[in-house]
């Protein structure tokens, strides 16, 4: 399968390969305008990433045209949102969004989304909060809809669980992992390791 010759491939690349590859691939639906924002965990087996982390951020924040902010960090894994600003601050800014943000404490009407950021990772000390749906681009109704349910009941699950629009929602799964595969395709490719219709 090809995401796991990919992860097979980055076993044997440097830290700085490992954490821009794993980016470029993970967050590719980001990249490519299909969601506002993806969570991404940064882990290596025995390998602390955050020296390379430190080191490469800000040439990949430019080169990949994404944001980044830091959930939670330590020797073992680093656990990233990844964005993109205006599209996140418009999710975030939609009715439906911004009624569930007012009920869960936030501030609302602000002109850029990292007062929104800032809110979100001050409350995952606490644990991951149900609201991280809006900031990864979920349809608000699948929002409310996990809350009420406590995560139960859903139509399906796959990059979230649907309590709305399951066609819709399907759609959007494809185009995720068709983002994924092909930038995945395309780093085995750059490596040498065969062309994409190969890979896949």
């Amino acid at each position: 399968m090809l995401l796991q010759r990919f992860m097979m491939f980055l076993e044997t690349q440097s830290d700085s390969v490992f954490i821009e590859s794993m980016i470029t691939c993970f967050a590719a639906p980001v990249a490519r305008g299909f969601k506002c924002g993806s969570l991404l965990n940064l882990y290596r087996k025995d390998k602390d990433l955050r020296p390379a982390w430190i080191k490469s951020r800000e040439a990949l924040e430019e080169s990949l045209s994404l944001k980044f902010a830091e959930l939670l960090s330590s020797e073992r894994s680093i656990l990233l949102f990844i964005y993109r600003d205006a599209p996140l601050l418009d999710a975030l800014s939609r009715e439906g969004a911004r009624e569930i943000l007012l009920e869960y404490g936030y501030d609302a009407g602000f002109d850029s989304s990292e007062p929104y950021i800032n809110e979100m990772i001050s409350r995952f000390n606490a644990g991951i909060p149900h609201e991280i749906g809006l900031f990864l681009g979920y349809p608000h109704e699948d929002v409310r809809g996990f809350i009420e349910n406590k995560g139960r009941n859903s139509k399906i699950s796959g990059y979230w669980k649907v309590y709305g629009d399951k066609a819709g929602a399907l759609k959007k799964f494809e185009q995720f992992k068709k983002a994924e595969a092909d930038s995945a395709s395309a780093l085995l490719e750059r490596a040498g390791l065969g062309s994409p219709a190969e890979a896949a």
